[in-house]
């Protein structure tokens, strides 16, 4: 009897997170590699065989064969919110989330529930002493996903701390080019204020 061979093997679908917490993205650098969602033809001729032609190209097929894409981006000038991401196929949604993040709300205005929410992230290990809960995390899923790629691609677009050094510390990343928000987002999404909630069109 022929053994079954599962799809997940068979046709390459697999999927990989990519998280961080030291330091949020660049937002230039992090949208220059947005590139390549939706294209599965050359992911699938791509199997068993190296999905890089040169390495100039790089930029241009770092997410070939992803099928869809979820999680929350921490962009530097978007200090006080996190980014809500989505991919599906060449469709990509980023939207700034109508709750802050824990860490940019001042601990002497926390309410009970949100002491009891910064414990739980402690007990989690999703609190840095630096940054609070403020993270990136997306998974993508996909067909023959260059992981090493999408990896490294991820860790390069993420601000270097000589880049916040150059910038003057955190308070310079709201100077920072903002290539999804036409200029708004550190306006709006920096730090709280009164009516930053307003959610910006992605």
């Amino acid at each position: 009897k022929k053994e079954h061979t599962p799809e997940t093997e068979e046709y390459g679908v697999s999927s990989v997170v990519f998280r961080s917490t030291d330091m949020p993205f660049h937002p230039g650098r992090l949208s220059s590699i947005l590139r390549g969602f939706g294209d599965y033809e050359s992911a699938i001729g791509a199997k068993g065989a190296s999905s890089r032609d040169d390495d100039d190209d790089d930029d241009e097929q770092v997410f070939k064969g992803v099928v869809r894409a979820k999680g929350w981006l921490w962009l530097a000038n978007a200090h006080a919110f996190p980014v809500e991401f989505h991919a599906a196929g060449k469709h990509l949604s980023v939207e700034v989330a109508e709750m802050p993040y824990l860490a940019a709300v001042d601990r002497s205005e926390w309410t009970q529930q949100e002491e009891e929410m910064h414990k739980q992230l402690v007990d989690l290990g999703k609190w840095e002493e630096k940054y609070g809960d403020r993270a990136n995390e997306v998974v993508f899923i996909g067909v023959n996903l260059d992981k090493t790629l999408i990896m490294e691609k991820l860790n390069a677009a993420l601000l270097t701390e000589e880049e916040s050094e150059a910038l003057g510390g955190v308070e310079g990343w709201k100077r920072l080019e903002d290539p999804f928000f036409d200029g708004e987002c550190a306006d709006h999404y920096f730090e709280l204020s009164d009516g930053s909630t307003q959610v910006l069109p992605s």
